[in-house]
């Protein structure tokens, strides 16, 4: 049975990177985006990464981004992967990964079997896909809201492109999702904090050892 990867979001502090690395997590994600409560800022996010060891993929989420802030990531931080969670049409996508030279991760908001369909237009030009819960509104934040979607939309589903499995996850319900959506990779956030931005080493703990048992 193929590993399972875990991605942590939303990463503010350096204790959360720490017990992250202790635990084996494969990505973490840091979300550059005004407005979120896990929010750091490009130069925040430079200190933050240097306590994070080469062989962990780091990631810089966006949401609908300017070219000057995909930019100042590329030529300022010494980052994996960009992760575009917003409204990103494929030829801005294509565009992004084109200026930046950064792999990129695309979200795709998931709420019922047709939007699977937009998967197939981003598919050829990223290098993951991650498919999330589509906000409840058009207000809420694009990602991190501890909102899960019908997992049994995504049976028998076939990506050409490895993709995440986000939206809700936590210690009690991931190895249900896996085993329902066939996932290889899951994405976590709200599910492992204390309060937004401030994880928790116990429920980071939990989250990775239900991976685990599952993986067994």
């Amino acid at each position: 049975m193929k590993e399972i990867s875990i991605k942590i979001c939303g990463l503010t502090q350096e204790k959360d990177i720490l017990a992250a690395t202790s635990l084996g997590i494969d990505f973490l994600g840091f979300v550059l985006v005004k407005g979120s409560s896990r929010y750091v800022t490009v130069n925040r996010l430079k200190k933050l990464l240097k306590g994070v060891p080469s062989t962990i993929g780091t990631v810089a989420l966006l949401v609908n981004p300017e070219n000057d802030i995909v930019e100042k990531i590329a030529n300022e931080l010494n980052i994996d992967f960009l992760q575009l969670h917003g409204q990103e049409s494929p030829e801005r996508v294509l565009e992004i990964s084109k200026n930046s030279k950064i792999p990129i991760i695309k979200a795709i908001g998931i709420s019922r079997k047709d939007d699977i369909k937009k998967i197939r237009s981003y598919e050829n030009i990223v290098d993951y896909m991650l498919l999330d819960a589509k906000p409840e509104s058009e207000k809420s934040l694009p990602g991190g809201n501890g909102i899960a979607f019908d997992w049994k939309i995504l049976q028998g589903f076939n990506a050409k492109k490895p993709w995440f499995l986000a939206g809700g996850l936590n210690s009690d319900n991931v190895s249900s999702a896996i085993s329902i959506t066939g996932a290889n990779m899951v994405d976590v956030s709200s599910g492992v904090e204390v309060e937004p931005g401030n994880k928790s080493i116990e429920k980071i703990s939990s989250f990775v050892r239900r991976v685990n048992e599952h993986h067994k």
